[in-house]
């Protein structure tokens, strides 16, 4: 993407912004059917985007894709397939290219190079269709050195270097059961699809999407990278362990509790409870203390936990203030009584014939309404041709954010519309700040977690005690598009900014509420962070090296949640561009990250909860994660055909082995795999895992070393493609997660020190500009101490 200019204190508008023509609106539209997608599926990531636009009403027509390794099982095809209208078309039949013709959307998801190769180019399909939004989804982007290298869900996992925070530390990294990759491509597809959309709503032009699964992924490595960038810190995989005390799985008396220490402000009311008067103590009172106590802090507390049972800790966690949940499996997260009161599960029957216990919709908007299957195939029509697209800027360009939300979700989410071109100003309150900036009181304008989560961002500082800043707050949400907000239900209210004051101010604002749990439900109130989140949807007990074995959290969740947040907000703005009218969405954390285990649901209600994989596949042969040269170092591999394990074997065996009738098939490959990961494994120990997987790939094979935060900072396909930020300070940052032909993606600046923005928004008031009266240093303690 190259340098990108920095603007460190750049004055806002202090007149009335100058909105964008939006098209006249249509009170009959007010979903996605009158949108005609045609889905090209040889992976989850396309499927996942087009089940996101077909449930919320999208005239859908998929075209199944074989051979790309990364095929459906029965009940991922039943979860990501169900309800499509499917047909098999060659590409070069005049059917295929008048369904080309009729696309608003074409998700492209038939591999590398196939479509240009079968003649439809992406210069041919714009000369077709100039109002056509092509999404290019492959494992590497379109250009660069690997753009055609061969790839697994596995070895991009590792190769995005989130294999390397997951499992423990005394072994070889493990791999997440869920497809955290392709589903993060999945979403970030659906993202790029609306924010093209609204530009074309704008200008007529369509657009050319070039999202690579892997670029999209290294968004969950967010924070890792941008520390390492800035000072070069290296976080080392360490199991369950989190950076935080308490903040992970304890025994307790039938199972495991996720016992969170925060939010902080209420750790020390709970503490009393717990028969350990140590913990009150000056030397962990507060977080930094207990950080450097750690082993002494957790035995304090397990004893008491011991003697309780996952439920009486979980909701007396909750009651006290604290983001506490059990570990649930899947079949106990199918009976969870919050689940049941929103009805967040329901039976479906496949094409299979079989009743499949299944997630429903992942947010719920107030309109567009989900809808598991159309009533009736899709019917298509013609399109009317459109002239060359004028020029209208960046995608979300002329829209105002107001982003209320704190820590990773929500900010995650508000930070994708600044890289895509909205002005978004971050409402902060000084004497509880966001905790990647009031949690490090030595760094309170200078922490690289903050400088990337709020990128682009503006800041402006309130104490809405004061009648004089919330008149400032109620004249920005008249002129605001979207607000982000990620407290517990009930806080915006209690701050006087609720949904119907909201609305009253600007009845065409769309607002987006993330929460643990959702609004509703017995647990509507309960707080919630990732480790809450995997713990309590089931989502963590599925991922662990064996059976009976400990289950590790994949830590994906923050970003994953804020991305499904993004897209929330970005359906809504879209339906706003058709029928004016603004909406108030509703996105239950728990649920979504339910969502992306969604299939396994399935196999739960059936026969109970899944056994573990660790790196294995559950029908390729061999798949794993293997020593090689040097201190954890690793190397990854899949096998995913008859020809591959023949050239695989032929590497490790010669003829002698690939002529083994012991191996003659994946079935009998799966029987054998212990062997097979020895054999391999004695190969691998001596090779550098880099030159290794030079070799598996010239073979055809997938493979991947598990990166480093260091080894992506240098990573030859991610410089070719430009793909790291770098302002003009020098400071560089992760860069974006898709890349749009027509423009409109950039860093322009990292986050902003502390009211940053005061000056010019105070001024369109004629107030004073003056941050309350705390140093801040005051400010850091204020928050760890509150």
């Amino acid at each position: 993407m190259g340098a990108v200019r920095t603007v460190r204190n750049a004055p806002l508008p202090t007149s009335p912004r100058t909105r964008r023509e939006e098209p006249k609106p249509d009170a009959t539209m007010s979903d996605l059917s009158h949108l005609q997608v045609l889905e090209l599926s040889g992976h989850l990531a396309a499927a996942a985007c087009g089940q996101l636009l077909q449930g919320f009403g999208a005239r859908l027509l998929r075209v199944p894709v074989s051979g790309t390794g990364f095929e459906f099982d029965a009940d991922e095809d039943a979860f990501y397939n169900a309800g499509k209208a499917q047909v098999a078309l060659a590409y070069d039949s005049a059917e295929f290219a008048r369904r080309l013709a009729q696309a608003d959307v074409l998700l492209d998801g038939a591999g590398h190079g196939v479509l240009a190769a079968a003649g439809w180019s992406a210069e041919r399909l714009q000369s077709l269709n100039p109002a056509l939004v092509l999404v290019q989804i492959s494992p590497h982007g379109q250009d660069g050195p690997l753009a055609a290298a061969p790839a697994s869900d596995l070895t991009l996992y590792a190769a995005s270097g989130l294999m390397r925070s997951t499992g423990s530390g005394e072994r070889e990294p493990l791999n997440a059961r869920p497809r955290i990759v392709e589903l993060t491509g999945g979403m970030n597809a659906f993202f790029a699809v609306m924010a093209a959309l609204l530009r074309r709503a704008r200008d007529g032009g369509g657009d050319r999407i070039d999202l690579a699964l892997r670029e999209s992924a290294l968004e969950n490595l967010e924070v890792a990278l941008a520390e390492y960038l800035a000072n070069g810190k290296i976080a080392r995989r360490n199991g369950d362990q989190h950076a935080m005390v308490p903040w992970r799985t304890y025994p307790c008396a039938d199972g495991e509790i996720a016992a969170l220490g925060g939010p902080i402000r209420h750790w020390l009311k709970a503490a009393a409870h717990f028969e350990a008067p140590e913990l009150l103590g000056e030397k962990l009172a507060d977080m930094g203390g207990r950080i450097a106590h750690r082993a002494e802090t957790e035995a304090l507390l397990k004893p008491w936990l011991a003697t309780r049972t996952r439920e009486q800790l979980f909701h007396w966690g909750q009651q006290q203030g604290l983001a506490w949940a059990p570990l649930r499996t899947l079949p106990e997260a199918l009976a969870d009584p919050q689940h049941a009161a929103r009805g967040f599960f329901s039976e479906r029957v496949g094409a299979d014939g079989l009743r499949r216990r299944l997630p429903s919709a992942p947010f719920r908007p107030e309109r567009c309404a989900w809808r598991e299957a159309p009533a009736s195939p899709p019917s298509w029509s013609a399109r009317v041709p459109s002239a060359a697209p004028a020029q209208s800027g960046a995608p979300f360009a002329g829209l105002r954010v107001l982003d209320f939300s704190h820590d990773w979700a929500g900010p995650h989410a508000a930070r994708l519309y600044a890289d895509y071109g909205a002005e978004v100003i971050k409402i902060e309150y000084p004497r509880r700040l966001d905790g990647m900036r009031g949690g490090y009181p030595d760094k309170i304008n200078a922490h690289p977690r903050f400088w990337q989560l709020h990128r682009g961002k503006r800041s402006l500082t309130l104490d809405l005690q004061l009648d004089r800043h919330r008149a400032l707050l109620d004249a920005l949400v008249r002129e605001a598009d979207l607000v982000i907000e990620n407290s517990r239900p009930g806080v915006m209210a209690r701050k006087g900014y609720g949904p119907e004051w909201l609305r009253a101010l600007n009845p065409r604002l769309v607002t987006v509420a993330l929460s643990a749990f959702g609004a509703s439900g017995p647990y509507a109130a309960y707080a919630g962070y990732g480790g809450t989140l995997e713990a309590a949807s089931g989502l963590q007990s599925l991922t662990a090296y064996a059976e009976g074995g400990p289950a590790y959290r994949v830590r994906e969740m923050d970003v994953m949640n804020g991305l499904m947040g993004a897209c929330a907000a970005a359906l809504g703005l879209y339906c706003r561009a058709l029928d004016g009218q603004g909406q108030w969405i509703d996105v239950s954390e728990c649920e979504t990250t339910a969502w992306f285990a969604a299939p396994l649901f399935a196999q739960a209600a059936r026969s109970g909860q899944p056994a573990p994989l660790g790196n294995r596949h559950p029908r390729w042969a061999p798949q794993g994660c293997y020593p090689a040269v040097g201190e954890d170092q690793w190397l990854t591999l899949s096998v995913r055909s008859e020809a591959e394990w023949q050239a695989l074997a032929r590497l490790l065996g010669g003829t002698q082995l690939a002529s083994d009738p012991r191996y003659a098939s994946a079935a009998l490959r799966q029987q054998a795999h212990a062997e097979l990961d020895a054999l391999i494994a004695d190969w691998s120990r001596g090779r550098s895992a880099a030159v290794a997987t030079t070799q598996l790939k010239a073979m055809g094979i997938a493979a991947a070393p598990v990166a480093s935060v260091a080894d992506l900072a240098s990573d030859p396909q991610l410089q070719a493609r430009g793909w790291f930020t770098v302002l003009d300070e020098g400071l560089r940052l992760p860069g974006l997660p898709f890349r749009l032909a027509r423009g409109g993606g950039a860093v322009q600046w990292r986050g902003p020190d502390l009211g940053e923005a005061n000056a010019a928004l105070y001024a369109a008031t004629g107030q004073s500009a003056a941050l309350p009266s705390l140093a801040p240093e005051q400010l850091g303690t204020a928050y760890a101490r509150y």
